[in-house]
């Protein structure tokens, strides 16, 4: 069974194999675009901050003498990738129904307030089950809304720096070194971020270890859904039972209908073999009365073969 193409929630399969759609096509397209671009800025970043790290210095082995310069045309190449992905994103989210649809799921709710502080009870034992999340719990609310602030921030600093001549003028030694510090530091928040949080929840969650294949593959299992997020999954079944319903009643008219055409075609036929029956039953009385008339005439024949003629006797005697 699937939904329609249009709608937030598509399934593929069925049965015990049913999938449920968790990133479409597009959505990984800009996932990968973000992490392939962030990655890359994470490493020449902080190979120019950290020169003498000895992953830094194995980068320049492969490399070779041009690494330097290479690090700073790669770094600006993906700072250019992340920006553009990020636009076209805006643009997903402000036009295209599932964008839209998205960014409604991402906006924080005061359930998220409830389910934090039933996730801290259930993580020391005071609670014996853990909350139920829908589309997006809190922690990828935070995720997402931690992404959006960096990119911001981040776009806007390593702007400034990219262009530290045309920027001097306007903010002086004093705001490119504020513009370097908040640059760093938000490297490294953001590199924390990604590598203890988000690849934890994606890598490491006992509930979808060794990986989560959403990122990849863009489906979670049933069984995956009601882990993750038993409400959305509550929320697909119902609008798929409604979506049933009328198909239902439509098969079941259009089989009403097919059975009336059937039975008003059984009596048309009937009427017309009867009719039919009627008509040659006629034509047969006609024949045997054609039939009985013609013997009649041939016995009135046959008696008066050899008999005068009374008629013409009478004439002859007239005459004379």
């Amino acid at each position: 069974m699937a939904a329609n193409k249009e709608n937030i929630n598509v399934t593929k399969g069925s049965g015990d194999n049913v999938m449920y759609l968790r990133m479409s096509v597009n959505e990984r397209i800009q996932h990968f675009l973000l992490l392939s671009s962030f990655i890359t800025l994470i490493l020449t970043g902080f190979g120019l901050k950290f020169p003498e790290a000895f992953w830094v210095k194995w980068i320049v082995w492969v490399i070779g003498e041009n690494a330097f310069e290479a690090r700073g045309v790669v770094h600006r190449i993906a700072s250019i990738v992340m920006i553009a992905a990020s636009i076209y994103h805006l643009y997903y989210i402000l036009f295209v129904p599932r964008g839209k649809q998205l960014i409604r799921d991402f906006l924080p709710t005061k359930q998220d307030l409830f389910d934090f502080r039933d996730s801290m009870l259930y993580l020391i034992g005071m609670n014996e089950k853990k909350p139920r999340y829908g589309r997006f719990g809190y922690m990828e609310k935070m995720e997402y809304w931690a992404v959006v602030w960096g990119t911001v921030i981040m776009g806007a600093t390593g702007f400034i720096l990219w262009f530290e001549n045309y920027f001097l003028k306007y903010v002086g030694t004093t705001g490119m070194d504020i513009s370097t510090t908040i640059h760093y530091y938000e490297a490294i928040l953001a590199s924390l971020a990604i590598l203890v949080w988000h690849f934890y929840f994606i890598f490491l969650n006992p509930d979808v270890a060794p990986m989560n294949k959403a990122w990849s593959k863009g489906y979670l299992t049933r069984h995956q859904m009601e882990h993750e997020h038993p409400l959305e999954l509550e929320q697909i079944d119902a609008e798929l039972k409604a979506k049933e319903i009328p198909e239902t009643i439509t098969k079941e008219t259009d089989g009403i209908a097919e059975d009336k055409s059937a039975a008003n075609t059984t009596v048309h036929a009937e009427k017309n073999e009867t009719v039919q029956s009627e008509n040659e039953e006629q034509i047969t009385e006609e024949n045997k009365v054609t039939v009985t008339e013609k013997n009649k005439e041939v016995k009135t024949k046959q008696n008066n073969f050899g008999k005068p003629d009374t008629n013409t006797n009478r004439k002859k005697e007239n005459k004379k």
